[in-house]
């Protein structure tokens, strides 16, 4: 029996390795010595890939019975606002990341002129350090992207515009959880054992964000 065209739950595959690469930085915590500030900047960066993967799903996008003349024309004008708009929203929200949490790698000075790139920069001279968490995160968002997105067909249903608004409210909520879990964490104190408990409450949370953006993407 054919599944309901309005129903567009994520697959099981998309969930499964969502948790795997959310388990990353819990071999962070227990054998590389993570502290709070580099979970929370590796999380700033999921961000950004999210932010990626949303100008992939923008050129991506077919919707049926729009014009191609409208379809070129919401593309040229809306990835490029799309990319400044959400670059300046994620580089102040690492810029906040940064100055409540930090990290346990190098600081940068607050009068540097780079200091509006701060959290790039952390991160960048750590690249040892977040490079195989965030190839996970690449891999994750990439299956929930063909499989989710393109082998279900939902390209072809998808608006530009919609799109472009995405992820913003998913950002939002999952990083407003994260650094209130961040501040208690503090005020607790940042053991390996509360450092878990708050990753396992980011899994959670982006489990809940992504069957909630499914059933958005069902609705509409």
């Amino acid at each position: 029996m054919s599944k309901s065209p309005g129903r567009a739950p994520p697959s099981r595959w998309t969930l499964v390795v969502l948790i795997l690469a959310n388990l990353v930085p819990v071999a962070g915590v227990l054998l590389w010595g993570w502290r709070l500030g580099d979970l929370i900047l590796l999380y700033w960066l999921e961000s950004g890939v999210v932010g990626v993967y949303t100008v992939a799903r923008m050129l991506a996008s077919r919707p049926e019975g729009q014009p191609r003349a409208a379809r070129v024309t919401n593309k040229v004008f809306g990835v490029p606002f799309f990319i400044v708009h959400y670059g300046m929203f994620w580089l102040i929200h690492g810029l906040f990341v940064v100055l409540l949490f930090g990290g346990s790698g190098p600081t940068i000075p607050v009068r540097s002129d780079a200091f509006f790139f701060s959290a790039v920069i952390i991160t960048w001279l750590q690249a040892d350090v977040f490079a195989w968490p965030v190839a996970g995160m690449l891999v994750s968002h990439g299956a929930s992207f063909v499989t989710d997105y393109l082998a279900s067909g939902e390209y072809r249903h998808a608006a530009t515009n919609d799109l472009m608004l995405q992820p913003y409210g998913r950002v939002v909520v999952l990083h407003l959880v994260i650094i209130a879990g961040g501040f208690v964490v503090l005020l607790v104190g940042p053991s390996q054992g509360v450092l878990l408990v708050f990753v396992a409450v980011k899994i959670g949370v982006d489990v809940w964000a992504q069957l909630r953006e499914r059933r958005g993407a069902a609705r509409a």
